[in-house]
């Protein structure tokens, strides 16, 4: 005898913290291109179908980064190259956008337009082979690939009469901006129609049961876990209750459901749920029936309560078979085969209840798309219309589902995520570990601020805490994308000492990946004494420096900012000489600040010059003489006895350019410059007849 079912979708819309909170720059454009297709396309589609009623889960942290953007608070690099003319691009800038314009799924994109199947085949070519012509075309193409235009196509595959202009590029930029400023504002309207129950995660997509004691993972894995353990169980009351604020603030609805970020939970993430005045949260069917070992499929689909320390709180367990059908395996199907396949499945749970049910399906509101023809517009559609026209189905949202089903209790559960119900993704491998303790370390520190200084930087930290940044540690992950992670994640961390006005340690500048940073090696070609006085440099006092590469924009650590130009390191016989060329933007730079800091065999030393306004000065931690100058550039004269070094002496070397309470540049980006120091046989090895 069958029941009614009632169907659950939450879709889980989340993209970490690529804005740096001091710099108000986004590294990445991933919040931008997926709110200007994949949301407003779901978004787009419910309003098409009002019968089709679903919980939305937008990150707090998501919601924050589309608000800045809506309102013109952050930009990123790569809206920059989509909207500016091709002739007045750089060649690195060229090199850039025909690096990243190709950024789409080449299958269901590329592929089906044939200019831009003409273009990829080109994408190997230096761009200064690339005409403006070309530049232009690829703009708009990558561009209208990001934005949602309806159906059919979705935004996608459809080809352009030969090339484009310049209005089409400022058509298509308005149109995706247009996007991206209405995706909160429709959200709300759907949300106060009873279309869409919005529901949300602690603020910064932190995995609670770690956050709360990582030894939480010893339940259900066997790895190594970081020593000392990480136990901050007060941050993970402060994620929730942030996170729940901030989104009802912003929206103007109420919230009471919350998707626990990875679907990571354990008794006390779910007490802390309840603390934080939730009335729902949900997980995977791994946890469930693991603690109902024996018991039939069928209690999957109802609801649950657990009892929780601080009061009850509801629980949906997500079909995982389903919920994977739909991001895993439909987008190679026939779209009609795919959505006959899915409800052949529903109908079948529906027939075997003797009650009322739930189904929840749960999974990520955007990488799935990616895969579909038309970015799973016509797929979407077509499954809403078959649930809510198939009997005995309702399609609706949590709430509405826990209001008329009634709940069963629910057992003691132990932590896990919706992958693999552990926590291996983000624990027990050596590189995640070696993250743990660098939050662990800024953790203890910020602890021992005062309120003020706490307050000018906990946001920064909450950033530093999120699952994002270990997700790409200790995995088979791109090298480059991982790097881009590890650099943003460090400057969070980073960010909370800048943004408190305490000093960087040095740790936070060594990267976690592989946690043995390479150093740049420098061979100064000759013994210079040039004046340190803080004028331009003359070519002939320099000559036998070490030039390094130009600095600025070379990933999360700088965010292209032009405020150093080039750096030049070399070496007299009792002193090592830096000189810091600055950029345009150094001269608006409040509070400048440049710190070198310096390690060899017997110590680090920090050599610290600051200019205020007009004022300059100058000292070291520990305290040393050294000579220095400050006007057009910044000239050092560091001698050997200052820096604990002996001549002959292999020493490493790093620069970190403050300002306004923000870093501004690292030289290098990752890793330190090794410089060697020359010997007492230093003319002798260099003698040439």
């Amino acid at each position: 005898m069958s029941s009614r079912l009632d169907v659950c979708f939450v879709w889980h819309f989340h993209q970490p913290l690529y804005i740096d909170l001091a710099t108000k720059r986004s590294v990445l454009p991933w919040v931008r291109l997926h709110s200007a297709r994949n949301y407003s396309m779901m978004l787009s589609l419910l309003k098409e179908q009002p019968q089709a009623h679903v919980t939305i889960n937008v990150t707090p942290v998501l919601a924050y980064q589309i608000n800045a953007y809506a309102s013109s608070q952050c930009s990123d690099d790569w809206l920059q190259l989509a909207t500016t003319e091709a002739a007045s691009l750089s060649p690195d800038q060229k090199q850039d956008l025909v690096r990243h314009f190709f950024d789409v799924n080449p299958d269901r994109v590329i592929d089906q337009d044939p200019l831009y199947h003409v273009l990829a085949s080109r994408r190997d070519e230096p761009a200064a082979t690339w005409s403006d012509q070309d530049i232009l075309d690829l703009q708009c193409l990558f561009t209208r690939s990001w934005t949602y235009s309806g159906r059919p196509g979705a935004g996608v595959g459809q080809a352009h009469p030969e090339h484009y202009t310049q209005q089409d590029r400022q058509a298509l930029a308005l149109a995706q901006a247009d996007r991206v400023q209405r995706f909160l504002p429709d959200l709300v309207q759907l949300a106060q129609t009873g279309q869409v129950e919005v529901a949300t995660s602690p603020f910064a997509h932190p995995i609670l049961p770690l956050l709360i004691d990582t030894d939480a993972a010893a339940a259900v894995q066997k790895t190594p876990l970081p020593r000392p353990a990480f136990r901050r169980p007060e941050d993970s009351l402060r994620q929730l209750e942030t996170g729940k604020t901030f989104m009802e603030r912003l929206l103007g609805v109420p919230i009471t459901g919350c998707w626990p970020s990875e679907g990571s939970v354990s008794m006390e993430a779910l007490d802390h749920i309840v603390r934080s005045g939730f009335a729902w949260t949900a997980t995977d069917e791994t946890i469930l029936l693991r603690e109902l070992q024996g018991a039939p499929r069928s209690r999957l689909y109802k609801p649950y309560v657990a009892k929780t320390a601080s009061g009850n709180l509801s629980m949906l367990f997500r079909d995982r078979g389903l919920s994977d059908a739909i991001g895993f395996q439909y987008a190679s199907m026939k779209e009609e085969d795919s959505v006959a396949q899915f409800i052949g499945h529903v109908r079948a749970i529906r027939d075997g209840l003797s009650e009322p049910g739930v189904l929840s399906i749960i999974m990520d509101g955007e990488n799935a798309w990616e895969f579909y023809p038309g970015g799973g517009a016509s797929f979407l559609s077509l499954m809403y219309d078959a649930l809510v026209n198939e009997p005995g189905i309702r399609l609706t949202t949590v709430s509405e589902a826990l209001g008329d089903v009634p709940a069963l209790p629910l057992p003691a559960i132990r932590p896990g995520s919706w992958i693999d119900g552990d926590f291996k993704v983000w624990i027990g491998d050596r590189e995640d570990n070696s993250s743990w303790g660098y939050l662990r370390a800024t953790r203890d520190d910020w602890e021992g601020f005062t309120p003020d200084e706490q307050e000018r930087s906990h946001m920064s930290l909450m950033a530093a805490e999120g699952s994002d940044w270990n997700w790409w540690y200790g995995r088979d992950r791109t090298p480059e994308v991982a790097a881009q992670f590890d650099d943003l994640y460090r400057r969070h961390l980073i960010n909370v000492y800048a943004q408190a006005g305490k000093t960087v340690p040095d740790l936070l500048l060594q990267p976690v990946a592989g946690n043995s940073p390479s150093a740049i090696t420098l061979d100064p070609v000759g013994i210079m004494e040039p004046p340190v006085d803080g004028s331009p440099a003359r070519y002939l006092d320099w000559a036998p420096s070490s030039k390094v590469p130009a600095v600025n924009g070379g990933g999360a650590m700088t965010f292209g900012i032009p405020v150093v130009s080039s750096v030049h390191i070399g070496c007299g016989r009792t002193t090592l000489y830096v000189l810091v060329e600055f950029g345009d933007s150094a001269s608006s730079a409040e509070d400048l600040r440049v710190e070198i800091r310096v390690q060899t065999a017997a110590r680090s030393t920090h050599f610290v010059v600051r200019k205020d306004h007009d004022q300059a000065s100058a000292w070291s931690e520990p305290e040393t003489s050294f000579t220095w100058g400050l006007r057009d550039t910044l000239q050092v004269g560091l001698p050997f006895d200052a820096m604990g070094a002996q001549p002959g002496e292999q020493v490493k070397l790093a620069i970190l350019v403050l300002g306004g309470g923000r870093l501004l540049a690292t030289i290098p980006s990752q890793g330190t410059l090794s410089v060697l120091l020359p010997g007492q046989d230093y003319d002798l090895r260099h003698w040439e007849v």
